[in-house]
């Protein structure tokens, strides 16, 4: 949906207000106002469409034990918090920002992690290189070809699409990215404590992508 440059005359006590509601959302004023009119209108944006998403994701996982979700209306980003059985109980984040303008392209995930142990910082990063080996070993070369993977200190990066060839309503969506996040947050906390290896994390996986959609 295309978006220009309008002028509007408002009353500067209704700027004023704006302008601190969108602080408080952590946005700015022009996007706050066309949410609000666009749900005072009922018109379907990019932006509400992400808004439901959330909405759905944080309803999903909000009987969660393992995964704490937060998020500000109005914003792109989604947050997940997980604590780790480990010395200190570290916490991870599940930073979750949705492009509200390709067509497939849905977004990137994000984890990130604060710690000062080496061996912790080094057992992650073999397990988030292990999960690439495992998506690109389940998935085939045709569709792991098309996920992005970064890894920098203290942050590691999976791009995600939509698949082609249907439209997806916002639960749909929703449960997708919240059941990869639970497989994701689950199988790194089992290989982490040692309770499952590498071949038992690629069984898990491909049970998982014969129900799931891939994204």
């Amino acid at each position: 949906m295309a978006k220009r440059l309008y002028s509007l005359m408002l009353n500067d006590e209704v700027v004023r207000a704006a302008d601190a509601e969108a602080h408080r959302l952590a946005t700015n004023r022009s996007a706050l106002i066309d949410s609000v009119l666009a749900e005072y209108f009922g018109v379907s944006t990019a932006q509400k469409r992400v808004m439901d998403i959330f909405e759905e994701m944080d309803a999903l996982l909000a009987s969660s034990q393992e995964l704490i979700p937060f998020f500000a209306p109005h914003s792109g980003t989604f947050y997940m918090k997980s604590a780790l059985a480990y010395k200190y109980r570290p916490t991870l984040k599940y930073e979750l920002v949705l492009d509200q303008t390709a067509a497939r392209k849905l977004g990137d995930l994000s984890v990130n992690f604060r710690t000062q142990s080496a061996s912790l910082i080094r057992e992650l990063e073999q397990f988030f290189k292990l999960w690439a080996q495992v998506e690109q070993q389940v998935l085939g070369e045709q569709e792991s070809a098309q996920i992005e993977y970064a890894l920098y200190p203290n942050r590691f990066v999976r791009s995600m699409a939509l698949p082609a060839g249907e439209n997806y309503s916002a639960h749909q969506v929703a449960e997708a990215v919240s059941g990869y996040v639970n497989l994701f947050d689950a199988s790194l906390k089992a290989y982490l404590n040692g309770t499952k290896d590498a071949a038992e994390i690629v069984r898990d996986y491909a049970a998982y992508a014969k129900t799931a959609v891939i994204l």
